[in-house]
């Protein structure tokens, strides 16, 4: 269920001629990084790209990692820049050199501009309500997939790319999730649709429960219930998992990661931080002849896979939104996002209406 946020503070100002309201990120002369309500410049699309209005424009672990300077060095961001990465939108204007993609079309994009460059995280990103992006990181949205979906495919991508890496899920695994973002929950719907059994661990009651909805057989808290093989042992008579999939960068968690994989388990580290010291017992790693692997966003290559299992599963990934927000209330947006006990996802969406036609002012759920 997602809810619209619907109390105005004040009706936000027209902006600029030429320009449109935007979702900024800055960063002071004292190196406090912000998120803002702004405006951004409108310009026509260069030959080879698409003018976009969004539909949705996902909140995601990432921007809050930027927001408090938690980014790994790894990333040169680009400030001030237009927050967003996860998106869908429907086409305004193509590029004369464009084809394939026409004034109406839905689509959705990937965000890798090449090396370590991305869209909406070191550059600008979607959250305008009229933005531009090269044709090439487009895609059309199938019929069978709504807006509200589409703009949730990329986590949804990110997790079909790492478990390629570590030779995917069957129904004859046991899973084990730690951290229940959006990544955390993405997973817990491929391992659900593949038909394994999955154990999720998080302390926020409200993803302990989107997860149980989402199909998962247990969940645990973690703080109340350190021995987290314990717990899944009491709940499942499998202390172990044949996958583990880290997906909080918790220092904790990853150290717990390595506990709940089993012999030959395979372990994928997916939760992005800045690396902290944590007690973890590495002898497991050759003990248990484990499988460690990490993986970092969605390379171009898996999308068209990614928005093919969406489309032919008829998957709802909107189920992991709780609440869409305006534009004008972006900064709330980031706020809402960290708190874990009221969100599980948080999008955001231009303050009159988007591509499908729901108005931001009202409520409406993702069913």
């Amino acid at each position: 269920m997602s809810e619209t946020v619907n109390d105005v503070r004040t009706a936000p100002a027209a902006p600029p001629l030429g320009t449109v309201p935007a979702v900024l990120v800055r960063k002071d002369a004292g190196g406090t990084v912000t998120v803002e309500p702004g405006t951004a410049a409108v310009r026509s699309p260069k030959p080879n790209e698409l003018l976009i209005r969004p539909a949705y424009v996902g909140v995601c672990g990432t921007d809050i990692e930027i927001l408090h300077g938690s980014m790994p060095e790894t990333f040169k961001i680009n400030y001030p820049h237009i927050l967003g990465h996860e998106w869908s939108g429907v086409v305004v204007e193509a590029g004369a050199a464009v084809e394939g993609f026409h004034p109406g079309d839905r689509v959705l994009g990937h965000g890798h501009l090449g090396g370590n460059d991305w869209f909406g995280v070191t550059h600008d990103g979607a959250a305008a309500e009229l933005f531009t992006v090269p044709a090439d990181m487009c895609f059309h949205i199938p019929d069978e997939v709504d807006m509200l979906t589409a703009a949730v495919i990329e986590p949804f991508a990110c997790v079909l790319n790492g478990l390629k890496k570590i030779g995917g899920i069957s129904a004859a695994d046991t899973v084990h999730v730690h951290g229940l973002g959006a990544i955390g929950l993405n997973a817990v719907i491929q391992a659900v649709t593949a038909g394994a059994e999955v154990v999720v661990f998080d302390p926020s009651p409200l993803r302990r429960e989107t997860a149980m909805k989402l199909g998962a057989t247990a969940a645990v808290n973690p703080v109340e219930t350190p021995d987290t093989t314990g717990a899944a042992a009491a709940a499942m008579g499998r202390s172990f998992a044949d996958v583990v999939i880290e997906a909080s960068g918790n220092s904790a968690a990853q150290a717990a990661a390595l506990e709940s994989a089993d012999h030959n388990g395979r372990v994928l580290l997916m939760g992005v931080s800045t690396p902290k010291f944590a007690p973890a017992r590495l002898g497991l790693v050759q003990e248990r002849n484990l499988l460690i692997t990490s993986s970092t966003g969605a390379p171009v290559a898996v999308w068209p896979a990614a928005i093919r299992y969406v489309a032919n599963t008829r998957l709802n990934l909107g189920e992991i939104v709780s609440t869409v927000v305006p534009f004008s209330r972006g900064d709330e947006a980031l706020q809402r996002a960290q708190d874990s006990s009221r969100e599980t996802k948080v999008m955001l969406a231009p303050d009159a209406t988007n591509a499908d036609g729901v108005a931001a002012s009202s409520t409406h759920k993702a069913n």
